[in-house]
């Protein structure tokens, strides 16, 4: 046997090894995904998807009574991004691609909050703070015609200078702690940086791959989307007409509704525990 023989049995042999390694971790993850734990870990991000998907579903729902709402608020009109953000989010943890996932949660945590300070009327920025006053963007058009004068650098300022009707003053701190706290988490992952390519090497080298999520994984980012959704219901409530919103919290919204539960939406929700509906079963009122 020639040294070329041997050397071409030992690449075989690290090939063929390399092969049956990765199959029996798939077929251990093969099984994992099958398991009990994990179906329910999975079923929990679909229950947010939907659940996020019924509160703006009914939004849009309240307005359709009021169809020149649709000519001035930006964040009815931008919905189909706002969903397939989402659908795109929850398909990619499904696959183990939850960075990708993480950037569709970018885009609605900015893109729910930009559109909130355009239906608000646009309040002054600081750096806008000393200029001659203009008027602000008024009809859908004009609102996405702004858009463009957002960028990225400007979001602690849109965010500071949002003023909220049903989020109380500790709510709406929360609100901007969160909305801050989670647009510079997500973007993390956006763009190319030492902290996520050291992560990724790290995981390498403990033998931990994308698409080898577990169940621990799911649950993770099963949290982090569920807060994202919690400030982007938020910020739709927020946008819409706060009376409507009301009659849509009374009946609409069930107990074991996923957001309820959540800081922010719990807060839009005791901004309406002076309805009558409430008071009555408070026994407050006959």
């Amino acid at each position: 046997m020639t040294n070329n023989d041997l050397e071409s049995d030992f690449v075989t042999a690290i090939i063929q090894g390399a092969v049956a390694e990765r199959q029996r971790r798939s077929d251990e993850h093969a099984a994992l995904r099958a398991s009990d734990a994990y179906v329910a870990s999975i079923r929990q991000i679909d229950r947010y998807i939907l659940d996020y998907g019924l509160g703006i579903n009914m939004i849009e729902m309240m307005a359709s009574r009021n169809p020149p709402f649709f000519d001035q608020l930006i964040s009815l009109r931008i919905k189909p991004h706002f969903v397939q953000s989402m659908i795109a989010a929850a398909h990619m943890i499904k696959e183990g691609l939850h960075d990708p996932a993480r950037r569709e949660m970018r885009f609605l945590v900015e893109a729910s909050v930009k559109a909130l300070w355009l239906d608000q009327g646009s309040p002054p920025l600081r750096q806008d703070a000393d200029r001659d006053a203009t008027v602000p963007p008024r009809t859908v058009a004009e609102k996405v015609a702004a858009l463009d004068g957002l960028g990225r650098e400007r979001f602690d300022e849109v965010v500071g200078s949002l003023r909220f009707g049903m989020l109380d003053e500790t709510a709406g701190k929360q609100y901007r702690q969160t909305a801050k706290s989670l647009y510079g988490t997500l973007s993390t992952t956006t763009h190319v940086s030492s902290r996520n390519v050291e992560r990724d090497f790290a995981n390498f080298e403990k033998g931990k791959h994308f698409a080898f999520e577990t169940i621990a994984d799911i649950n993770a980012i099963a949290r982090l989307l569920r807060q994202v959704l919690d400030l982007a219901l938020a910020s739709h409530f927020e946008a819409f007409d706060h009376g409507l919103v009301g009659d849509l919290f009374e009946p609409h919204f069930a107990p074991d509704w996923s957001f309820l539960k959540m800081p922010l939406i719990a807060a839009v929700d005791r901004h309406f525990d002076y309805k009558h509906e409430r008071r009555v079963r408070r026994g407050e009122v006959g």
